[in-house]
């Protein structure tokens, strides 16, 4: 499942002028870009986007008119934002937006308190510093059987890349962990790792899996997919900055027992010399660089090659 960044409507009510929303919106894409890396995610507004204020008497498609660079990043904003309202995704999840209210410095804050009752992220439009925070304080007031029970709570957020850097470990953990077996890793592959390629017999591989290695292979995956989506930058390196520690590339002499045939190559073998290992015991996952691409594609996942018989 997707997660649900919701935006925050306070942001968008500034007396800021189109030069400042527009320096604005380019960190909001940076971010939303950036959050996109560690799992795919849903951008949850209460107005249609054309007709909607990011400042006092400045809508959203003045914005997008304003530049080329700007309808490129409406175009970005389409794709990621999901089709319902804020108030219409809180009632599809059994949320009745009458009985809860959420105050945000005594101002009713819906995008905030969706993200609160949803276990979501709020996201702001960085016009001021007073949104340049990871976490935002909300009152909470429900409708009881007999009054209004009110309490506080606290919320994620961010309005920039490094307020989300926070959460990181948040996003990451919180769809992985409902991914307990091979096959439901599988299945949700292109959500949570769009940027790791495989070949057929990893597929395999994966199935065969010694329990016991499970869920160290499910958090290397997390690094893997995070190198490549975020750490990767071609201008300054050939090899990215690796995520895990864990990664080096296989030696001289033990190459030729990480030699696959890849079908994107025409059958080629060639050479996955790169790997993570994987504890207790000698596991490895060997995969090769795509720097076309920025993605990596991974070959093999077992017992370490040349202490178990490795079939093909």
């Amino acid at each position: 499942m997707p997660l649900s960044l919701f935006l925050n409507e306070l942001s968008c009510q500034s007396d800021a002028g189109p030069r400042r929303v527009d320096e604005a919106m380019a960190t909001f894409v940076a971010t939303l870009k950036h959050l996109s890396t560690w799992q795919k995610v849903g951008l949850v507004t209460e107005s249609p986007l054309q007709s909607a204020e990011l400042a006092r008497g400045y809508v959203y498609q003045q914005w997008v008119n304003a530049t080329p660079h700007n309808r490129d990043r409406h175009r970005y904003i389409l794709r990621l934002r999901d089709r319902s309202t804020v108030r219409g995704t809180l009632e599809a999840n059994g949320h009745d937006p009458a009985e809860v209210e959420h105050l945000h410095d005594g101002r009713q804050a819906l995008g905030i308190g969706a993200a609160h009752l949803m276990d979501g992220i709020a996201i702001s439009l960085p016009v001021t510093q007073k949104w340049a925070t990871s976490w935002l304080d909300v009152d909470v007031n429900r409708l009881g059987d007999n009054d209004i029970e009110s309490r506080q709570g606290r919320v994620r957020h961010c309005s920039a890349p490094d307020e989300a850097d926070e959460h990181e470990a948040w996003v990451r953990d919180r769809g992985l962990s409902g991914l307990n077996s091979p096959a439901l890793l599988l299945d949700a592959w292109d959500e949570f790792f769009p940027s790791l390629e495989r070949l057929p017999r990893f597929d395999r591989d994966l199935r065969a899996l010694d329990p016991k290695w499970f869920l160290p292979v499910r958090r290397l995956l997390a690094d893997l997919q995070c190198t490549a989506a975020g750490h990767w930058d071609l201008a300054r390196s050939p090899e990215p900055h690796w995520q895990n520690s864990h990664i080096t590339p296989e030696s001289q002499s033990r190459r030729h027992l990480c030699t696959f045939p890849d079908p994107e190559c025409h059958g080629q073998d060639l050479c996955f010399s790169w790997h993570g290992r994987m504890t207790p015991g000698q596991g490895r996952l060997y995969f090769r660089l795509v720097p076309e691409r920025l993605t990596f594609r991974l070959a093999y996942v077992g017992t370490k090659p040349g202490s178990d018989r490795l079939s093909h």
